[in-house]
């Protein structure tokens, strides 16, 4: 049993000793206490300096109640192109919502005590990777064999329905990439709070293995978003992921990619849009750990109203990791007087004949773009409308699924005032 105290205790101590009976027990037992130890977190953390978080401690969460799925909330979260869709409510499966499982995929549920999770990264000193850990009841695991392939992108929706009660939830997605094995994975983060949701993805590929990977934040605006994402690469392998972010109340990543092989290549790329008072947090880890290995991370945010981004981003090149090239890129696009962003780029490097730059910029709407358009009868806030999806299209280009593409575009373009008189084109990308 859990034993200790903690300030502002959250009931979940009864909820992880209840599930620690059914599986885990030992890891479930090591991450509660890490969690005492470490206690919610304060801006006095370094890794939280940005976040605002007194209202997140001072609630009482309790795990999320058994429930299913609102169709009609599904309907429109669904992406076209993607005819395998497994659903989660409050981090359990629901089967009726959910096509049939292709071969390769399988519920982490059943089997949690035979698969071994926290491999790749276990974020030992991030309170919410703990939570997580400690309170994961399902997941994914999705396992390609050597030179095999999963046609069609595989779309995981996670649904927060709290009944009364401020709950929690978690979901824990792996991929496990054979030598050659190539898969496509999307996952949709929805619904209403007040929750805190707690996502952690593992991702390791095999030499030569491709992996797509796509995380869309579409919360209410009373959801908490505190997730992670883990990879670990063999040599010639890829590894393409993008964290795309239209709503929620406070939404951190935290990311961690190690490329451990040869020639491997990691592309990180990131977009939010605020609202209010959204705030965006995103922090970075990217280890170039053998040589002639290739990164690329490009993180924006547009920022209207009183919203807020932060990135903090390090590229590590450890002893012997020559011929590194890595590029890291942190824009922020300020749509009020009242927004802010912070970017923290960093470089650690051990090792010789390597190419690594990083860059941040700050700014607001191009006065010369504005005018240009302005002087061609484009009203103002149309063309100001249109040169902040300009900017946001760099990433959004990046997005693996065309349908999503579509998809994303228009979540991005109904929060821009004036976008409504663009062109059907702007989105056809």
């Amino acid at each position: 049993m859990c034993t200790q105290t903690i300030d502002n205790a959250f009931p979940l101590c009864d909820a992880i000793e209840a599930l620690a009976l059914q599986s885990m027990s030992e890891q479930r037992h090591a991450a509660c206490k890490r969690l005492h130890e470490l206690g919610w977190p304060t801006k006095r953390n370094e890794a939280f300096r940005y976040c605002t978080l007194k209202e997140l401690a001072e609630t009482k969460w309790k795990i999320g109640p058994v429930t299913t799925a609102d169709q009609t909330a599904l309907n429109g979260l669904a992406i076209d192109g993607t005819d395998v869709r497994l659903v989660f409510v409050n981090g359990r499966f629901d089967a009726t919502a959910s096509s049939p499982l292709p071969d390769g995929v399988r519920l982490l549920g059943p089997m949690l005590n035979e698969t071994e999770i926290d491999r790749v990264a276990n974020f030992t000193d991030d309170t919410f990777a703990q939570l997580a850990t400690a309170t994961t009841e399902d997941g994914v695991l999705v396992e390609v064999a050597d030179n095999q392939a999963i046609s069609e992108p595989i779309h995981i929706v996670h649904l927060s329905a709290p009944e009364s009660d401020p709950s929690t939830s978690t979901l824990r997605v792996i991929i496990r990439l054979g030598e050659n094995a190539r898969a496509c994975v999307l996952e949709t983060w929805a619904g209403n709070g007040p929750c805190l949701v707690t996502p952690m993805t593992e991702v390791e590929l095999a030499e030569g293995a491709h992996c797509n990977h796509a995380r869309l934040v579409e919360h209410g605006d009373d959801v908490w978003h505190m997730g992670a994402i883990a990879s670990k690469q063999a040599a010639r392998s890829t590894f393409e992921s993008v964290v795309l972010t239209i709503g929620g109340k406070t939404i951190r990543t935290l990311a961690h990619a190690s490329l451990d092989g040869e020639g491997a290549h990691a592309a990180m790329r990131g977009f939010g849009i605020g609202d209010d008072h959204r705030h965006i947090d995103s922090r970075l880890r990217v280890a170039h750990m053998a040589p002639n290995c290739t990164s690329r991370e490009i993180f924006k945010h547009l920022l209207p109203d009183h919203s807020t981004a932060a990135f903090t981003a390090r590229i590590y090149v450890n002893e012997g990791a020559h011929g590194t090239d890595a590029v890291q890129t942190s824009r922020n696009l300020l749509l009020s007087d009242t927004a802010k962003a912070w970017s923290c780029p960093q470089l650690e490097i051990y090792a010789d004949d390597v190419k690594c730059t990083h860059g941040a910029t700050t700014g607001e709407i191009d006065p010369g773009g504005l005018f240009y358009l302005r002087a061609r009868g484009v009203p103002e806030d149309t063309a100001r409308a249109l040169l902040a999806w300009a900017f946001a299209s760099e990433v959004i280009n990046e997005v693996p699924v065309p349908s999503l593409r579509t998809h994303l575009a228009r979540r991005i373009l109904a929060q821009l005032p004036g976008a409504e008189k663009l062109d059907e084109g702007v989105v056809s990308l």
